[in-house]
């Protein structure tokens, strides 16, 4: 008799889901301002050590960096899932999709590697201060002095550093990867490069918010940082959400030498990179 009944939800059933999702994900004022708190005095008590280990003792450096990074984590909420290693045998250009600032604390705490940023962000008010302390590489957006900035990075290669580069140029909903510019390897050109150099492509997905929800749609702009979003609001965004999951996979490191030029070499990173964000978004 019942064998063809199907439940059609209320409408007031209907709204009480909508609204209790969206409680969900409010940003809660007091959590914010304890965490905006938090961040400021980590940020306070180990900038002048690192400053000074900068100019006394430069092997302090990593360590009081990396206690920054996890802290960092810690306050966001961030809870960040590896797979793979990174690669430690000698200088590397990691190649990462670019979702948000959040990147930089996400893998600042799993590589012992420099950054590379836009020029703009060196102006950036504290965070520039800090990337600025953080020997950060800044290149320009012109492709008039991709030169000179390639020369950098490879002379940063050439004394066995490891750089983390964004090759997107900009960073996007995180749902997906934007084609790879091939003027940021010039660094690891495969006709000049060195032979121990390595490229390493790096996904990187916000996937899951903290009650296993996955961030899709509308949900992906809690984390994901783009267009224009403001710097100050959405930190203070994120600090003020429950957290999420964050799946880093570290990739089989490729040897640039084996490709004819920088735009296969590109190109082979991009896909890479957008095959492993696809299972990350997807599940494992």
């Amino acid at each position: 008799m019942y064998q063809n009944y199907r439940e059609i939800p209320s409408p007031l059933q209907t709204i009480w889901e909508i609204l209790d999702d969206y409680a969900a994900t409010k940003t809660s004022i007091v959590r914010a301002a304890l965490r905006a708190g938090a961040f400021v005095a980590v940020t306070a008590a180990l900038v002048g050590p690192y400053a000074l280990a900068g100019r006394t003792f430069p092997a302090a450096k990593r360590p009081i960096a990396k206690l920054w990074f996890r802290a960092c984590q810690k306050i966001c909420g961030l809870r960040v899932r590896v797979r793979g290693l990174a690669h430690t045998g000698g200088p590397t250009l990691i190649a990462a999709n670019h979702v948000s600032y959040l990147d930089i604390i996400v893998l600042g705490a799993l590589t012992d590697a420099r950054f590379v940023a836009k020029k703009d962000v060196a102006g950036w008010p504290l965070f520039g201060m800090l990337a600025r302390l953080a020997d950060t590489i800044f290149v320009s957006r012109e492709r008039r002095n991709a030169a000179c900035d390639g020369d950098e990075l490879k002379t940063a290669l050439k004394r066995g550093e490891k750089i983390i580069l964004f090759p997107e140029g900009t960073s996007s909903n995180g749902q997906n990867v934007l084609p790879f510019k091939s003027a940021l390897f010039s660094a690891v050109e495969p006709r000049h490069v060195d032979a121990d150099v390595v490229m390493q492509p790096v996904s990187i997905a916000y996937s899951r918010y903290a009650d296993g929800r996955r961030l899709k749609g509308e949900l992906s702009d809690l984390y994901a940082w783009y267009g224009d979003m403001t710097l100050a609001g959405h930190l203070m965004s994120v600090f003020g959400l429950k957290g999420c999951v964050v799946d880093v996979n570290f990739m089989p490191p490729i040897r640039p030498a084996a490709f004819p030029d920088r735009k296969s070499l590109a190109h082979a990173s991009e896909r890479a990179v957008r095959q492993s964000l696809l299972v990350s978004h997807t599940g494992y």
